[in-house]
């Protein structure tokens, strides 16, 4: 039928405790050979609200046809903002670009999780 998988994952690691295992599902369609796009917000599970702090990340079978779709996007994306918000993402980057400071997220996750658990 020609579609495409969409996964929306905006309190990743707020689910199970675990942000990696929170994941899995994009995983399998991914190691499956699928193309797809998914959006994840950073605003809850980082605590950077008011931040705007996302991605789109969208999964192809070539590197030429990502780079038609990065070009696609760049068309629609350039109307609604010139020069979006740095600050948050560069907290997020630092924090993934780190293995000891995202085992540090997922475990202050989990602890959100539970907690979150125990309030219901």
């Amino acid at each position: 039928k020609n579609l495409l998988p969409f996964f929306d994952c905006a309190y990743q690691g707020f689910a199970s405790g675990d942000a990696r295992k929170d994941a899995a599902a994009i995983r399998l369609f991914v190691e499956r050979g699928h193309k797809l796009a998914l959006v994840q917000s950073f605003s809850k599970n980082f605590g950077l609200y008011g931040q705007r702090v996302g991605a789109l990340s969208v999964v192809a079978d070539t590197p030429e046809e990502a780079q038609r779709v990065f070009s696609q996007l760049k068309v629609h994306i350039r109307p609604s903002y010139s020069n979006p918000p740095r600050h948050g993402a560069r907290i997020v980057s630092k924090i993934l670009s780190s293995e000891k400071k995202t085992d540090d997220f997922v475990d202050q996750c989990m602890g959100m999780a539970k907690r979150i658990d125990g309030m219901r």
